[in-house]
């Protein structure tokens, strides 16, 4: 279906003009015809009266009678030709005496007029005038009648008719002259009213133009219009529209990209749903929560976009009973994590309009608690046992044992030991927690890698040799790092001193480089022991934690040197890790900036 064309407010404009000077000319016109043929039939009128007062007084009473009819009859001919009119006589009872128009026979078979209105006047005293259809002469006539008198009696009438054709000539001439003008006037009207209209349009389309720019967002270019009338003042309204808008605009702008940089950059997962729970916006972080992207979720329903039954639940019961929710979830898919998760029902126009949805992520903070309870534990119990050794021996001693010279320094000895194992765990924890503490000042120097190493594999001679144990340095002897020359003997100390114990009887041991990408280096140490299992792994580096417990405090051992280790490489802004299988071996690294 095609729509209508506007019409635009040009020609609107224009035909208003138009049919304002149509209007006005055609009511002038309509009037002054009616007037013209007033005054035209008026004064036509009177000239007919006058005519025929000149002619009633040629017509004496005694002419009237029968034996004076040719007289009357003659007189009649000569004055309508004078006159150019019709000529009637007619008696008191009505009957036609003469007539300029018909003969004498036909004179005696005209009908009676005396009900004629001009005649009937006539008879009566009065000057009468008619116009009508004449049935004789088949033409519209204009007939005037006046009384023929004998003193100040009646004796008839005399009747003067001219034909209404003249009249209409006139008037037609008049009105062809008036409708000429009036088209004349309806030209110009158009022509000026264009003009005019052209004039008002130019600047209503620059405003157009404009408001059209204005729509698209547009705002620098203004309305450049001087005058002081209503569309100058139109032009300066819609600048200072403009102006205000483009403020306003920009303001919105950067707030909407603020709370967007806001939005996006949380770390805490945000979700956007309407009242349907259909999703209207997420930002980064649950997209990597889910492994979703808003063009997957955004317009859906939460379960067609994030499919979590669990959350669901949670948003339906918000959006039903408009009330905020908390609740600490675990999920398992797509990632094993544990969030809060906090719902509040959007209210707008005290309607819900929707929900927000903070996933906060608190899977670190539940293994920070995890990790801090099983350390009181760990320290508590590694505190424990040399104590409970120690205070045990002590109160045999005390018992009588001190006397038996044999037993009693053996006691002592292990007292030693279990107050020497004490030490060294108080020892590692105050390094460990200085080291976290991230306080310690670093005195790094050029260190050749290669020699550091052998320093330190030197150190363990008697234990390799114990157990048979080869060590190979393949460290390039030009590796060269910037690094604290102790805090790295300590970590090069600790993984070859666990290489060590928990190797096998004439294993091996290769410490090596690698290369890797942005300018790091890879210390390796691989060894040829145990091996760690794999549910094992991700926590090998945690304080206290053994892969076998009973096996890890009979080797000796404090618990907390991978940590150390983990931290001190921290600090020189490298990395750790283990790749291990059970039973094959393990290889402990470590990067470092070259």
């Amino acid at each position: 279906m095609m729509l209508p064309k506007k019409r635009s407010f040009k020609s609107r404009l224009v035909l208003s003009y138009f049919l304002v000077v149509l209007l006005s000319f055609g009511l002038v016109a309509f009037f002054l015809d009616k007037k013209l043929e007033e005054n035209s039939l008026h004064d036509l009128k009177a000239s007919l009266v006058n005519q025929a007062a000149l002619i009633n007084s040629q017509i004496s009473f005694k002419s009237t009678e029968k034996e004076n009819r040719d007289y009357l009859w003659q007189l009649v001919k000569d004055l309508s030709q004078r006159i150019s009119g019709r000529l009637t006589i007619i008696d008191t009872k009505g009957k036609v005496l003469a007539d300029s128009e018909k003969s004498r026979f036909e004179t005696e078979e005209m009908e009676n007029h005396a009900m004629r209105p001009e005649m009937k006047a006539a008879l009566a005293g009065r000057t009468g005038e008619s116009i009508r259809y004449s049935a004789t002469l088949k033409i519209d006539m204009l007939y005037v009648a006046l009384p023929v008198k004998d003193n100040s009696s009646v004796a008839g009438a005399i009747r003067l008719a001219l034909p209404m054709e003249s009249v209409k000539r006139n008037l037609l001439a008049i009105r062809q002259a008036v409708f000429l003008g009036f088209l004349f006037a309806l030209g110009l009207a158009f022509v000026f009213g264009s003009m005019l209209a052209s004039g008002i349009i130019k600047p209503i389309n620059k405003i157009i133009h404009a408001s059209h720019r204005f729509s698209d967002g547009d705002f620098s270019r203004k309305i450049f219009y001087s005058s002081e009338d209503e569309i100058g003042e139109l032009a300066k309204n819609l600048n200072k529209m403009a102006e205000d808008i483009e403020n306003k605009v920009k303001e919105v702008n950067i707030q909407s990209q603020q709370l967007r940089a806001v939005f996006n950059s949380m770390i805490e997962g945000v979700i956007v749903l309407d009242n349907k729970a259909r999703v209207v916006s997420v930002n980064h972080t649950v997209e990597a929560i889910f492994g979703v992207t808003k063009k997957e979720t955004e317009g859906k329903l939460f379960l067609e976009g994030i499919r979590n039954n669990d959350i669901a639940d949670e948003i339906k019961k918000v959006l039903e009973d408009a009330a905020s929710v908390s609740k600490e979830l675990a999920l398992t898919w797509p990632v094993q994590k544990i969030f809060q998760v906090n719902i509040s029902p959007i209210i707008d126009k005290g309607a819900i309009g929707g929900c927000l949805v903070v996933i906060h992520d608190i899977t670190e903070i539940r293994r920070l608690e995890t990790m801090r309870r099983d350390f009181v534990a760990n320290v508590s119990h590694e505190l424990k046992t040399p104590l409970t050794s120690i205070k045990g021996f002590i109160e045999t001693l005390l018992g009588g044992a001190l006397e038996d010279k044999d037993n009693s320094r053996h006691f002592l000895e292990i007292i030693q030991e279990h107050a020497d194992r004490l030490n060294d765990l108080i020892n590692d924890l105050l390094e460990l927690s200085h080291i976290e503490s991230r306080e310690i000042r670093l005195d790094k120097e050029k260190t050749v890698l290669f020699d550091l190493v052998e320093t330190v594999i030197s150190g363990f001679g008697s234990q390799l040799n114990k157990k048979g144990i080869k060590v190979e340095n393949s460290i390039s002897r030009e590796l060269i790092v910037w690094a604290d020359k102790d805090k790295l003997g300590q970590v090069i100390t600790n993984l070859l001193m666990n290489a060590v114990k928990f190797n096998k009887d004439s294993g091996f041991i290769k410490i090596y480089s690698e290369i890797i990408q942005d300018n790091q280096i890879k210390i390796v140490v691989e060894d040829s022991g145990l091996g760690i299992p794999a549910k094992d792994i991700p926590r090998i580096f945690e304080r206290f934690y053994r892969v076998d417990k009973a096996r890890s405090r009979q080797l000796g051992g404090t618990g907390l040197g991978l940590s150390i280790v983990k931290h001190i490489i921290e600090l020189h802004s490298g990395a750790v890790g283990v790749e291990s299988t059970e039973g094959l071996g393990s290889k402990f690294w470590f990067t470092l900036p070259v």
